[in-house]
């Protein structure tokens, strides 16, 4: 989940009775958040906040915003950096945002740097000379290509004020650099294979859709007794449409008593299965509903 850049035109509605699927629900979100544009990337801090992109693909422009992970609260949001498209998020570290420029529209190469106070949203600091290569809480190291050779600098963190000149890359670089992407200490989905050990997990996923066409692997991770599975199912077929569409759901069941306790329609509409719908931090179940909310679950403490 680290980008969502795969976007789909929505062009059949879906007259189904989704409803069907929130009856018997037995925990509910802790909260949510609603962006106005495209859901675009999310970075975890190593703080416990949330970074992100909220791009408009139709007047290609883009706001970011930052989350309490504990209680979706915004410290900020709907802000922007002069720059409306080709501008993203870089890196989160420790109490800092950077983001990047592009080198040349569409096209790959990051250029610029620019420095976000990670709880205000204000800068702190921006260069247009330096490409991010990585940073820890105290310096960051940049690069800028010459006529024959690639130079290496070392700025200070909050200020950006230059603190050395290097010839060579730093030995640790790659390990670093690494870490810049904020936390990755989350419990991802698995694909369930048909082992002896899953068979009763398959029943309960059958159970829960009815006998409804399954048209893709079935992702699932367990926690405590639970089990969150997602997966997409067939709504209007090829011989109906001019192609198949397919719906995303996820659902939280609970493997000892065979409970169904929550069911939520993920995006409604998709020509094809989107993999990596959502991930789990401790008790806390994530996910992005219609491309632009931001779920997250307490199936653990959030039973109604």
């Amino acid at each position: 989940m680290q980008a969502i850049a795969t976007l789909y035109k929505i062009e059949y509605f879906l007259p189904m009775k989704i409803s069907s699927l929130f009856h018997h629900r037995h925990i509910a979100p802790r909260w949510t958040f609603t962006t106005q544009g495209i859901l675009w990337r999310l970075l975890f801090s190593d703080t416990n906040f949330i970074v992100g992109e909220d791009r408009d693909t139709e007047k290609k422009s883009v706001t970011f915003f930052c989350l309490n992970a504990q209680n979706g609260d915004a410290l900020w949001k709907d802000i922007s950096y002069d720059e409306a498209w080709w501008i993203g998020i870089e890196a989160v570290v420790h109490d800092r945002l950077y983001l990047h420029g592009f080198r040349k529209p569409d096209m790959p190469e990051h250029s610029k740097i620019i420095a976000v106070d990670l709880g205000t949203g204000k800068v702190l600091w921006r260069n247009d000379y330096y490409s991010f290569l990585f940073a820890t809480p105290d310096t960051v190291i940049v690069f800028r290509d010459l006529f024959e050779q690639r130079m290496f600098y070392e700025l200070n963190a909050a200020t950006g004020e230059l603190i050395a000149e290097m010839k060579d890359r730093p030995a640790d670089a790659y390990e670093v650099k690494e870490g810049n992407h904020g936390r990755t200490d989350f419990l991802f989905p698995h694909v369930l294979s048909g082992d002896d050990e899953n068979v009763s997990l398959r029943k309960l996923i059958e159970k829960s859709t009815h006998e409804e066409e399954i048209r893709s692997d079935i992702e699932y991770a367990r926690s405590n007794g639970k089990a969150i599975v997602n997966f997409h199912v067939v709504v209007k077929s090829a011989s109906e449409a001019a192609r198949e569409i397919l719906q995303n759901r996820l659902y939280v069941l609970d493997e000892r008593t065979g409970k169904e306790l929550y069911a939520e329609v993920v995006n409604a509409e998709t020509p094809a299965a989107v993999p990596d719908s959502f991930f789990i931090d401790r008790s806390i179940v994530y996910f992005i509903k219609e491309r632009k909310t931001l779920v997250a679950l307490d199936f653990e403490h959030g039973v109604l």
